[in-house]
C-alpha cells in the first residue's frame, strides 16, 4: 500500500503535465538507446574483421551517443525544474499557513518559530532532493528492462541466472529502508530543536550576554548537535552500505561472465563480440540498479520530512474565518462583551462571565496586576483568540459573523512590543494598504511627532529600519507604530501599554501622539501608568479576569478602594 505523503508528493508532481512529459518522453529515449548499445558494440565487433562494413555503422553509433546525452540533459534539468517548483510551492504555502494559524497555536508550540523555521527549509530541503530522484524511478526500471532484453538477446541463459540474484537485492534494499526511515524522523526531530534553539540565541542575544549564558547556550547546542550526528551516523551507515555491497555483488557477477564467456569460446561455442556485447550490458545495468536503489533509499528520508510538512499543512485554526460573512458596519453604536468565559489552558480559566459595554467614540482604560486578563479583553475584540463561551458583539452582532479582514481593518493595534519590518520607515508607515501615498505618510508622521527625528535621517522616509526595527530607538519606533495607526485609520484603537518601556522624554512625546490618534475613536487602553488615563472615559479595574471597580477617575479616587490604592502607589514621591 502507498503511504499518503508518497501519494500527495506524486499528485504535486503530476500537476506539471508539460514537463513531466518531457521527462517521460526523454527518459524513454535514453533507455531504449542504452539497451540498443550493447547490441550495437557486439555488431560492431563482430565486424571487426571487415573494415567496409565497420565504417558503415560507425556513424549509428555517434547518432545513439549523441541522442542519449541530450535525453539524459532533458530527463535530469526538467525533473530538477519540477522539484524546484514544487519545493518553493511548499515554503510559499507553509508561510501561509503560519501567518494565518491563530496565536494559539504559536504560543503552544512546542518548537517555535525555530521549529517552523527547520519545516520550512530542512524538510522541504529534503523533499526536493527526494523529488530530483523521482525521474530515476521512471527511467531506471525501464533502462534496466531495455538491457535485460539486451542480454537475453545475447545469452539467455546466463541472463535467467544472474537475474536470480534479484530477490535477494530487493529483500535487503526493504530491509534497510526501514531502519534509514526510522532514524530519519529521529534526525529531522532534532534539527528542528537545533534550529530553535539557534534562533533562541540570535533573538535573546541582548539577554544571553547580559546573564553571562553564552558557554550553557553553546552546551546546549552542542549536546542537540551530537544526538543530531549519532542519528545521522546511522542514517549514512545505511545509505553507504548498499553502494559497495552491490558493487561487490556486481563484481562477482562480472567475474562469473568471464569465466562462463572464457569456457564457452575455449569450445566453439560462442565468440568475443558476444562477451564485450555482454559485459558492455553488465556495466551499463548497474547504473540504473544503484540509480534505482539510491532514489528509493532517500525516499524514505523524503517520506519522513513530507509526512512533516502536509501534517502542518492540515494544521487548523481555532480562529475560523467565515469568507461570505458580513462586513464591519460604518456606524455602529455600542461593543458588548457578554458572559465571556476565556482560559489560555483548561485547568487555570483566565475570564469568567466577563459583562462589558463601551459606547462608540469612548476611552476605556483597563488596570491592574499582570495576568489579571487586561490585553486578553482587547485580543478577543480583534479574535486573536475566541472566547471558550459567551459572545462579543457589535449592535448586537457577534463579531464571529463578520468577515475576518474586515474586523481587523476596523482595528488598530499599538504595543509596546513594537514590530517593524526590515524595510524602508515609510513601508513601515504605509504597513500593507493598497497604495503608498508620500503626502498622506508625512501627515501621519507629523500627527504621530514622528516627523521630526525622520528628517534628521539619512534617506528620510526611505532609511531602513534593521531587522525588527532595531535601528530605531524605542521611543523612535514608538512613534513610527503611531504613524501607522493614523494611516490605518481604523475607528477602534488598541493601547496595549505602549509608553510602559520608554524613558520619561520619549514617553512625553509618544504621548503626545496617541493623544491625537486617540480623537474620536474608540479605544482600548491597557495601562501601566495611571497618570496617562486620568482623561479616559471609563476606567475598568481588573483582577483574576473580573471586574472589582469601574468608572471615571474621581469617581475611583473617592470610593479609596483597589484604584485608588494603586494610583497613589504610583504617585508617591
Amino acid at each position: 500500500m502507498i503511504p499518503q505523503e508518497i501519494k500527495n508528493l506524486t499528485q504535486a508532481v503530476l500537476e506539471h503535465k508539460k514537463k513531466l512529459t518531457l521527462v517521460a518522453v526523454s527518459g524513454i529515449v535514453m533507455a531504449v538507446c542504452k539497451g540498443y548499445l550493447p547490441l550495437f558494440i557486439q555488431k560492431m565487433v563482430s565486424y571487426s574483421d571487415n573494415t567496409e562494413k565497420l565504417f558503415s555503422v560507425a556513424w549509428i553509433g555517434l547518432i545513439v551517443a549523441l541522442v542519449m546525452s541530450v535525453s539524459r540533459y532533458l530527463h535530469i534539468f526538467t525533473m530538477n525544474v519540477i522539484a524546484e517548483n514544487i519545493s518553493q510551492g511548499f515554503r510559499e504555502k507553509l508561510q501561509n499557513k503560519f501567518i494565518n494559524l491563530d496565536l494559539k497555536f504559536h504560543n503552544q508550540y512546542a518548537q517555535g518559530s525555530g521549529g517552523l523555521l527547520s519545516r520550512t527549509f530542512y524538510d522541504v530541503r529534503t523533499i526536493h532532493d527526494g523529488l530530483r530522484l523521482f525521474a530515476d524511478f521512471f527511467s531506471a526500471p525501464l533502462t534496466f528492462i531495455f538491457l535485460i532484453i539486451a542480454l537475453f538477446k545475447l545469452e539467455p541463459h546466463l541472463t535467467l541466472y544472474i537475474l536470480l540474484a534479484a530477490p535477494i537485492l530487493a529483500q535487503l534494499l526493504k530491509q534497510v529502508s526501514k531502519s534509514i526511515r526510522k532514524y530519519s524522523q529521529y534526525g529531522v526531530e532534532q534539527v528542528e530543536s537545533i534550529t530553535s534553539t539557534i534562533k533562541e540565541s540570535l533573538d535573546g542575544v541582548r539577554t544571553i550576554q547580559s546573564f553571562s549564558l553564552q558557554k550553557i547556550m553553546q552546551d546546549k547546542l552542542k549536546g542537540q548537535g551530537t544526538e543530531y550526528i549519532r542519528y545521522r551516523k546511522k542514517v549514512h551507515s545505511r545509505i553507504e552500505f548498499m553502494g559497495p555491497f552491490t558493487e561487490f555483488l556486481a563484481t562477482l557477477i562480472i567475474l562469473g561472465i568471464i569465466f562462463y564467456f572464457s569456457r564457452k569460446i575455449s569450445l566453439g561455442l560462442s565468440d568475443t563480440s558476444h562477451l564485450i556485447g555482454f559485459i558492455t550490458a553488465m556495466l551499463q545495468i548497474n547504473e540504473p540498479i544503484k540509480k534505482f536503489q539510491e532514489a528509493y533509499v532517500r525516499v524514505q528520508e523524503t517520506r519522513v520530512s513530507a509526512q512533516r510538512v502536509y501534517s502542518m499543512l492540515e494544521e487548523k485554526s481555532d480562529i475560523e474565518n467565515n469568507p461570505q460573512g458580513i462586513s464591519f458596519p460604518k456606524n455602529w453604536s455600542v461593543i458588548e462583551y457578554k458572559n465571556v468565559n476565556f482560559s489560555y489552558s483548561p485547568d487555570k480559566p483566565l475570564l469568567t462571565n466577563f459583562n462589558l459595554k463601551i459606547k462608540n467614540g469612548e476611552s476605556i482604560a483597563f488596570v491592574g496586576s499582570s495576568g489579571s486578563g487586561k490585553s486578553t479583553i482587547a485580543n478577543l475584540l480583534a479574535r486573536f483568540y475566541d472566547p471558550q463561551s459567551g459572545t462579543i458583539e457589535i449592535d448586537g452582532v457577534d463579531i464571529r459573523k463578520f468577515e475576518l479582514n474586515s474586523l481587523r481593518q476596523n482595528i488598530s493595534l499599538v504595543s509596546q512590543d513594537v514590530f517593524l519590518f526590515a524595510d524602508s520607515i515609510a513601508k513601515n508607515i504605509q504597513a500593507g494598504q493598497p497604495e503608498a501615498d508620500i503626502n498622506h505618510i508625512i501627515s501621519c508622521a507629523k500627527a504621530a511627532y514622528a516627523d521630526d527625528f525622520i528628517q534628521k535621517m539619512p534617506d528620510k522616509y526611505n532609511t531602513l529600519v534593521g531587522e525588527r526595527g532595531n535601528l530605531l530607538s524605542g521611543g523612535e519606533k514608538q512613534r513610527v507604530a503611531i504613524a501607522r495607526a493614523f494611516y490605518k485609520n481604523s475607528p477602534i484603537l488598541i493601547l496595549d501599554e505602549a509608553t510602559s518601556a520608554l524613558d520619561s522624554v520619549s514617553e512625553e512625546q509618544v504621548q503626545k501622539g496617541l493623544d491625537t490618534l486617540m480623537k474620536g475613536r474608540t479605544t482600548f487602553v491597557i495601562a501601566h501608568r495611571l497618570s496617562t488615563i486620568q482623561n479616559a472615559h471609563q476606567i475598568v479595574v481588573m483582577k483574576n479576569g473580573s471586574v472589582i471597580e469601574s468608572g471615571q477617575h474621581q469617581e475611583l479616587m473617592n470610593n479609596k478602594s483597589e484604584y485608588s490604592q494603586l494610583f497613589l502607589a504610583q504617585t508617591k514621591v
